[in-house]
């Protein structure tokens, strides 16, 4: 099993598995059946100019004024 620089386990390439998920939907609720929620990595917002970490609610960059435009969810196909 691959380990990440910090020196923990891997596991990305189980997060799809059907198997997982229902496995943890047990362990969290204790009922068989249980689907759980799991957020995935949301993109941080950064300027195109000058490449800031932006929060997300800013119209205009606050470090170069450049107008930040809005990211476009992804829509599951």
């Amino acid at each position: 099993m691959a380990l990440t620089a910090g020196g923990c386990r891997d596991l990305r390439k189980y997060m799809d598995d059907p198997q997982v998920a229902d496995i943890f939907g047990k362990l969290i609720s204790g009922k068989s059946g249980y689907k759980t929620i799991i957020d995935k990595d949301k993109p941080v917002p950064m300027c195109k100019s000058c490449g800031l970490k932006l929060l997300g609610d800013e119209k205009f960059c606050p470090e170069c004024g450049t107008k930040v435009e809005a990211i476009q969810p992804q829509q599951d196909s």
